[in-house]
């Protein structure tokens, strides 16, 4: 009879409870996932950032000992770069022009790029000034600079797409090339949403 009557005094979960308890878990599964996409773009774009100070680092390095600078070409040559990654080569420029060097000696630019990463440096003719862009596959983002001004610069870039050299502006020396200027190729600031449809400072 006793074990009779605490099998009848056990209690369950109701269905309710149940329904309760996982409508809970989807509320929360339903804000936090958008937070952690958000928070991993944001990563995406602090790669980006960091490997265009390391490329200015490199070519106010490289304009030290040349008095020129690099642009992103197979052969470091002045006018519009390619795009560089993590598994490009070291710009190898053995050309004429380049202060310090003997005709056909060759000289390296070289800068750390992050995984998923491209860079696009474009130099004016006579290599005296130069603009860049970067963007991390991943990013909503793309991050640009100008030899002539220390600011950093950005402007939505699509999502998903790798940086296109019809991103970055062309450079011209004693003008902030970056200012103002409307993003196209992949930084065109639409498809990136709401934000910064032109450069602007970072």
């Amino acid at each position: 009879m006793n074990c009779h009557r605490r099998l009848q005094n056990k209690k369950g979960f109701t269905l309710i409870e149940l329904l309760i308890v996982v409508a809970i878990i989807i509320i929360l599964a339903a804000i936090a996932i958008p937070q952690f996409n958000s928070y991993r773009i944001r990563g995406y774009n602090a790669s980006s950032i960091s490997d265009i100070k390391n490329a200015r680092s490199a070519e106010e390095a490289f304009y030290c000992d040349h008095q020129v600078y690099s642009s992103s070409k197979a052969n470091g040559s002045s006018g519009v770069g390619l795009p560089l990654t993590s598994a490009s080569a070291p710009v190898t420029i053995a050309q004429f022009g380049i202060s310090g060097t003997a005709p056909g000696d060759a000289t390296t630019f070289t800068t750390g790029i992050s995984q998923n990463v491209q860079i696009v440096i474009n130099t004016s003719a006579d290599g005296d000034s130069y603009v860049m862009a970067s963007k991390n596959t991943a990013g909503d983002r793309c991050i640009g600079a100008d030899s002539e001004v220390t600011t950093l610069y950005w402007t939505n870039g699509q999502l998903g797409q790798s940086l296109d050299n019809a991103s970055v502006p062309a450079a011209v020396i004693n003008a902030n090339d970056m200012n103002g200027i409307a993003g196209t190729g992949i930084c065109n600031g639409l498809t990136g949403g709401t934000g910064q449809m032109s450069w602007t400072a970072l």
